[in-house]
Order: C-alpha cells, then sequence, then structure tokens
C-alpha cells in the first residue's frame, strides 16, 4: 500500500519537475540573458518574494542592476518564462507605440457565483481587451480637470478637518504615524468626492468605517503574493475553494454602501457631482455616444482609446461593471494615495531646506488668495515647487511595477527575439526611475529634478510612477489633487520634523500589502510661527 503511495509521489513530483522547467531554456536558447531558474520557484527574485524577503516592487532590481547591458532579460515565475525590459525605447513601445500588442495586463480569472470574485474580475485593472477598451472609456471622463474642479471644494472641506486633526499632536507633542493619518484623510477624501458619505474618520479614526478599511488593508504582503499566485497560474484551485482575494466582510460592507447610494441617486435624483454621479453619466454618454471631456496634454493624449461599451458590455452588465469600478476607486483612491503623502511627509521632514521653500511658495498663495488656504483647483495646479515636490517623492519610492501580457506576437526591434502571445513582460518602472542616465544622482532626494530645464533635457517616459499609455493610472489627477491639497494645508499651519522613530533611510516592507516602509513613517509636528 504504502509502495504505490510513494511511486505516486515520486510520479507526481517528477511530472510538476518536468513541466515547470521544460520552458527555461526559452531565453539561452537565442542567447538572451536570464536570471538562472530553478525548480519549483523559477527564478531567485520570486524565491524571495514569498519568503518574505523582498517586497514586490523590488522584485526586478536584479534584473536591471546585474545586466546593465541588456535590452531584456529573461526570468521565471515557477515555470513560466517573462520578459524584463529595461530599455526605455522599448519600454515606450510595449507601453505607447506599438500598445496593440500589449493591451492586456496578467490574466486574473476570478469568476463564478461569489459576488467579491465577479466584483474583483470586472475591475478595470482586470479587464482584457475590448472590454477594458470600453470601461476605460466610461472610466476616464471622471478624472478631467473640469470634473475635479468641482471635487476641490469638497476636499477643502476634508482639508479643514484635518487641520483640526493634526492640533492634537501639536499640544501633545507626540509623534504620529503619517500613514494612519493620512488615511483618516483620504478615506474622508474619497468618502465625500465618491461616494457622498461623511466617513469622519478624522474626528473619530475607530469607527465602524475605518474599521473595515483595515480589513482590507492590513494583509500580510507574502500570504496576498500566494494568493495571486494561485489565482494567475491555478484559477481552477482557487475557485474550487472559493478563495477570496479581498477580505469578503470587509468588500461586501463597502459594495452595500456603494450600491445603496447608487440606487438612492437614482430613485431621489439626488446629485452631489461626485464620483457616483459622474461614473453613471460618463456609462450613460458612452452609450449614447456623446463625446466626453479629454485631456490635451502628452500624458493623456499617450493614453487615448474610444470604443463605445455597446460592442462589449451589454446593458444589463454595465450596472455590475460600474460598481466593480466604483469599489476599485475606493481602494486605490485612499491606499496608494495615503502611503504616497506619507512618504512626502517623510521627504520633507529629512529636508528642511526643501519644506521651508514649498511652505514659503504655499504661504505666498495664500496672500494671494486673501488669507485663505482654501485654494481652488487651478491655483493649485499653478505651484511649480509643489508639482516638483510631489514627483520627486514618487519617483523617490514608487508603489508599483509595470506589467503587460503579449495579445499577439511581438517581434523586438533590434534583439533576436519573439515574444509570444501569452507571456508576460515585466517593466523595472522603479530602476528606471532610479537610473542615473536619467535623473543624476537619483538615490538623493532633489525636487530640481523636476524642474522645466531638468525636464526639458529628459525623455518624458523616464517618469513611471503612474504608468504610461492607455494602460496608466486612470485616476492620477485625483490623487495628485489630494496629495496636493493636503500639503498646502499642512504646511499652511505645522512644520513637520523627524523624531525617534524615524527611519534613517527608506526600505519597503516585504509583508506590507501598502508598501510602507519597514518601521512605518514616524514623524513630529509643531505650529508653524
Amino acid at each position: 500500500m504504502w509502495m504505490y503511495v510513494l511511486l505516486g509521489l515520486v510520479g507526481l513530483i517528477t511530472w510538476a519537475y518536468f513541466w515547470v522547467t521544460r520552458k527555461f531554456n526559452t531565453f539561452t536558447s537565442k542567447g538572451i540573458p536570464q536570471m538562472t531558474p530553478s525548480f519549483p520557484f523559477g527564478s531567485p527574485n520570486v524565491f524571495k518574494l514569498l519568503r518574505g524577503q523582498t517586497a514586490f516592487v523590488e522584485l526586478l532590481d536584479e534584473a536591471y542592476t546585474d545586466f546593465p547591458n541588456a535590452k531584456v532579460v529573461g526570468q521565471f515565475q515557477f515555470g513560466e518564462p517573462q520578459v524584463v525590459i529595461n530599455d526605455l525605447d522599448l519600454v515606450k513601445n510595449v507601453l505607447i507605440k506599438d500598445f496593440d500588442h500589449f493591451v492586456d495586463r496578467r490574466s486574473v480569472d476570478m469568476e463564478g457565483d461569489n459576488k467579491v470574485n465577479r466584483i474583483f474580475s470586472k475591475m478595470l485593472t482586470n479587464l482584457k481587451g475590448e472590454q477594458w477598451k470600453a470601461m476605460r472609456t466610461v472610466v476616464s471622463p471622471v478624472f478631467t480637470s473640469g470634473k475635479l474642479k468641482t471635487m476641490t471644494a469638497l476636499l477643502n472641506k476634508v482639508g479643514d478637518d484635518f487641520v483640526e486633526h493634526m492640533k492634537q499632536y501639536i499640544v501633545s507633542g507626540e509623534e504620529f504615524n503619517a500613514k494612519e493619518v493620512y488615511t483618516n484623510f483620504t478615506l474622508d477624501s474619497i468618502g465625500t468626492c465618491g461616494f457622498g458619505l461623511e466617513a469622519e474618520t478624522l474626528k473619530h479614526p475607530n469607527n465602524l468605517f475605518r474599521q473595515m478599511v483595515r480589513r482590507l488593508t492590513d494583509m500580510d504582503q507574502v500570504k496576498q503574493m500566494v494568493k495571486f499566485f494561485l489565482i494567475t497560474i491555478c484559477p481552477w484551485i482557487t475557485k474550487f475553494i472559493r478563495l477570496n482575494f479581498f477580505d469578503a466582510k470587509a468588500t461586501e460592507f463597502f459594495l452595500d454602501i456603494i450600491e445603496r447610494t447608487m440606487n438612492d441617486r437614482r430613485k431621489n435624483k439626488i446629485r452631489r457631482n461626485d464620483l457616483i454621479d459622474l461614473l453613471l453619466d460618463a456609462a450613460k454618454q458612452d452609450s449614447a455616444d456623446i463625446p466626453s471631456e479629454v485631456e490635451t496634454d502628452l500624458y493623456d493624449l499617450d493614453a487615448a482609446v474610444h470604443v463605445t461599451r455597446r460592442a462589449s458590455i451589454p446593458d444589463e452588465d454595465i450596472e455590475i461593471f460600474i460598481l466593480s469600478n466604483a469599489f476599485l476607486l475606493f481602494f486605490a483612491g485612499f491606499d496608494t494615495t495615503s502611503s504616497q503623502m506619507a512618504i512626502i511627509t517623510y521627504f520633507l521632514a529629512k529636508h528642511q531646506d526643501v519644506q521651508e521653500r514649498l511652505a514659503a511658495e504655499i504661504q505666498e498663495a495664500v496672500r494671494d488668495n486673501n488669507g485663505r488656504e482654501q485654494l481652488d483647483y487651478n491655483t493649485i495646479q499653478t505651484l511649480p515647487y509643489l508639482d516638483q515636490v510631489v514627483h520627486e517623492a514618487t519617483r523617490m519610492y514608487p508603489l508599483t511595477l509595470l506589467e503587460r501580457l503579449c495579445v499577439k506576437d511581438y517581434k523586438i526591434p533590434g534583439v533576436n527575439f519573439t515574444i509570444p502571445a501569452g507571456m508576460l513582460v515585466e517593466i523595472p518602472s522603479p530602476n528606471i526611475m532610479k537610473d542615473p542616465k536619467y535623473f543624476p544622482n537619483p538615490h538623493e532626494f532633489n525636487p530640481e529634478n523636476f524642474s522645466p530645464e531638468a525636464k526639458a533635457q529628459r525623455t518624458p517616459y523616464a517618469y513611471l510612477a503612474f504608468g504610461q499609455g492607455p494602460r496608466n493610472c486612470v485616476g492620477m489627477r485625483f490623487a495628485l489633487l489630494q496629495l496636493k491639497l493636503s500639503l498646502v494645508r499642512l504646511l499652511s499651519h505645522y512644520k513637520v520634523e523627524t523624531s525617534a522613530r524615524t527611519p534613517t533611510q527608506l526600505k519597503p516592507d516585504p509583508r506590507s500589502s501598502s508598501l510602507q516602509p519597514l518601521g512605518g513613517v514616524w514623524v513630529q509636528a509643531t505650529a508653524r510661527s
């Protein structure tokens, strides 16, 4: 009996070995350098990721730094070969010029009778082909400058609560976790701008709304990556065991809020010009082929797509697509933005000269606004040093890598390799943004990297914090508005400084789903005179 079990086990392991290793010569056979793979995890960086030794955003560090002269490098996630694009011209090809070959992202199959997973599968980040194009044209008009102008007044009301919230740290002199404070700020912001909700987490940091958010975000990154690999590599297993990527209770809590808000708007003809209203408007406009407002700068022109949703999203399904992407905008709108706010605060605390120059610019704008710190959208957008500080901080500590899925065979220009349909392309965006070819002294915080003179000497595609091309971050403008407005309100009243717990350098915590630095971002604040 046991002999048969042992033989079966040996046979299974042998089959798994040959299945995983069968493509290990994909790159060497074409003379392409690769990160040496081994059974069962593939390249060593994947093994480090799953062991919690490296953060997801650092996954491609070795593929970039160990092969400085290679335009492309091969790596393996388990048995699947992937191409890492290290050359910026080729990156532009993948993201923009030859985008028709790279329309999709990594395949994420979570369909089924599980509502949470159906919502997850219809998020803009997971949609493919024509459905993605259709949903992108629905969502994009929500974040044009014209729409954001109407949201700025709502954000400034949250800013009033933020200023009041910060007083407790001035009175007590205690240090505070910047991520926690800014999560409360962004929750209140996305609540009022997105869903007409007064979450009031700045006033009541432990309310039910905030507790449910903690269930969504306080996840072990290693466990999440194991889930992610299971979903993408063995989707049948995840369906069989009914695995949820997000916490089911918290997700259903917020989905219920969004659904009730949408139904209430329709029933009572209520309008707040928030994200829910604008999403519903955009869906109606796309259905009727009504032209929507578009932006005309290079970032948005490179991202332009147009398709009517009728071709790929039936009328009876548009509701769940809108619900899914409203949840996505909520989740992305508070978590990544609050992380970036904390990082910016860290750099300001560490670089007092930068902070004082930025505070002077803000104070001048406030004086020109008759002493009112509630600046409007246009004024915030015309503060040049504020823009430089935000972009430099997001360059220094980015929160994501870029991935694209090849949907039809692509011969790489100048390289003896054709990317076959179905192969994933990885772009080491954090490493590109820290390459001295594009940013002098790249590991030093220097907002002058984004001065008009510096930008004129550098390709705009070297800055990849929000992606580039049609699958860039659709909510970038809203994120930047939150970042800038929070800094305006903070530095109008307070000065941030390092504390005993402020880390000497920023290194992503491999177990943080929000990619927080090890030890967190702890700082102090004092009142400005």
